[in-house]
C-alpha cells in the first residue's frame, strides 16, 4: 500500500529536526517538511490554506474556532472563507513572553505595574504571545489591556487579524505604527514606553520589523525583568505552565479520508522530540560544558520535559488561554478544549 503524500509546514525547531532529515517517519505518510518562519507560515494558512498540515498560532485558531462554528473562518478578498483544521496536541513553540517585555533604557518604569498608561508596542494584538502577556499583567500584576495603549505593527493586509476579521474589543486602544517605522525605532525615538518583540524569525519586510535580536543590541533598549530566569520559574510555580504559543493543525479534508493520520504524526512528532532531547544531552556533556549547568538548572525548574506535547498536561494552560482569549474579547463563546483536537490525540 503506498504511503500518503503529505505537506507539513514548520520552523526549523531543534525538537522536529529528526522529521526534517527524516530519520524519524510518521507510518504510512511520505512527509514533505517545508521550513517555513511561523509568522509567515500562519498568514499563508489563513490567507491560502496552503497546507496539508502547519504549525498555527493558537490565538488565530480559537479566534477562528471561538463563535462555536466547526471550521475556521478566516477573510480571503474580503470575503468569509471555511479553513478547516483540526489540531493535534503538539505544541512546538512555548516561553513566558511577559519576559520578552523592552522598556527604554532610561525609562522610570521597573516593575509590570508600571506599566499602566504606557504605549506598548507589539506586532499584533492577537497574537498569542500578546494574549499571555496581557493575561500575566492582568492576573499577576494587576494591570489590564484597557490601561494600556496598545500600538501595533503589522499592516492589515499582512496581519493574521486582517484574516482571521479581528477587531478590536470595546475600551481597549488600539493605534498602528506608522508605515515602514519599526517598533525599535519608535521606543528610540521615545516614541514608545515599552515593547515586546517577535521572538522568531518571519517575513521582516512584510509581517514583523522588530525582532528580540533588535532590542538587545539597541542601546536604548533594557529587559523589564532583570532576571528573565528567575521571573520565568515564579510564573511556572505559580501557574504550573509555560506558555504555549503554537499547535499543529491538519486539514479536515485529510482526516476526513484517512483519521489514522491524526495519531500517526503527534507519535512522530513525540518520537522526534524524544530523540533531540537524548542528541542535547550528548553534545552539552562531550563539547560544552559550560551549559550542563544551564540544562539542569532547566530541568530543576521546569521538569526533565519543558516542552510536554499531549492534551491531558497542558489542558490548564490551554483552559487558561483560552479564558485569556474570551476575557479580552477576542472570543465571543468559551471553547470546549477537546473539540479544538483530533479525537485519537486526546489523553484525557
Amino acid at each position: 500500500m503506498p504511503e500518503l503524500d503529505l505537506t507539513l509546514a514548520m520552523a526549523d525547531y531543534d525538537r522536529t529536526a529528526a522529521l526534517r532529515d527524516g530519520s524519524v517517519k510518521p507510518a504510512g505518510i511520505s512527509l514533505t517538511y517545508i521550513v517555513s518562519p511561523p509568522s509567515e507560515t500562519f498568514w499563508r494558512m489563513l490567507k491560502f490554506d496552503e497546507f496539508d498540515a502547519a504549525e498555527m498560532s493558537l490565538s488565530s485558531f480559537l479566534i477562528a474556532r471561538g463563535g462555536g462554528v466547526p471550521s475556521a473562518r478566516v477573510l480571503c478578498a474580503g470575503v468569509p472563507q471555511r479553513r478547516a483544521w483540526t489540531a493535534i496536541p503538539v505544541f512546538p513553540f512555548r516561553a513566558f513572553f511577559h519576559t520578552y517585555i523592552f522598556v527604554r533604557t532610561d525609562s522610570a518604569i521597573r516593575h509590570p505595574s508600571d506599566l499602566a498608561g504606557a504605549r506598548f508596542g507589539l506586532p499584533e494584538y492577537q497574537m498569542t504571545a500578546a494574549v499571555w502577556v496581557r493575561g500575566v499583567l492582568q492576573h499577576d500584576f494587576g494591570v489590564p489591556p484597557s490601561a494600556i495603549r496598545w500600538i501595533v505593527e503589522r499592516t492589515p493586509e499582512m496581519s493574521h487579524g486582517g484574516q482571521t476579521g479581528f477587531t478590536p474589543p470595546d475600551g481597549v486602544s488600539i493605534a498602528r505604527a506608522p508605515e515602514g517605522v519599526s517598533l525599535v525605532t519608535l521606543l528610540e525615538r521615545g516614541e514608545l514606553d515599552a515593547v515586546m518583540p517577535s521572538p522568531y524569525g518571519g517575513m521582516t519586510s512584510r509581517l514583523n520589523k522588530t525582532y528580540v535580536a533588535d532590542l538587545t543590541r539597541s542601546p536604548h533598549a533594557r529587559l523589564l525583568f532583570d532576571d528573565s530566569m528567575a521571573e520565568s520559574v515564579r510564573a511556572f510555580r505559580a501557574h504550573g505552565f509555560s506558555h504555549i504559543n503554537h499547535t499543529v493543525v491538519v486539514q479536515n479534508r485529510v482526516l476526513d479520508a484517512h483519521p489514522w493520520v491524526a495519531l500517526n504524526l503527534f507519535n512522530a512528532f513525540a518520537q522526534a522530540k524524544q530523540q533531540c532531547y537524548g542528541r542535547i544531552d550528548y553534545l552539552l556533556r562531550s563539547s560544552v560544558m559550560a551549559a550542563v549547568a544551564v540544562l539542569d538548572a532547566q530541568r530543576r525548574a521546569f521538569g526533565d520535559d519543558p516542552f510536554p506535547y499531549g492534551l491531558g498536561i497542558n489542558r490548564r494552560a490551554l483552559e487558561t488561554l483560552a479564558e485569556y482569549s474570551l476575557e479580552q474579547g477576542l472570543i465571543k463563546e468559551r471553547v470546549a478544549i477537546d473539540d479544538l483536537f483530533a479525537p485519537t490525540t486526546r489523553d484525557g
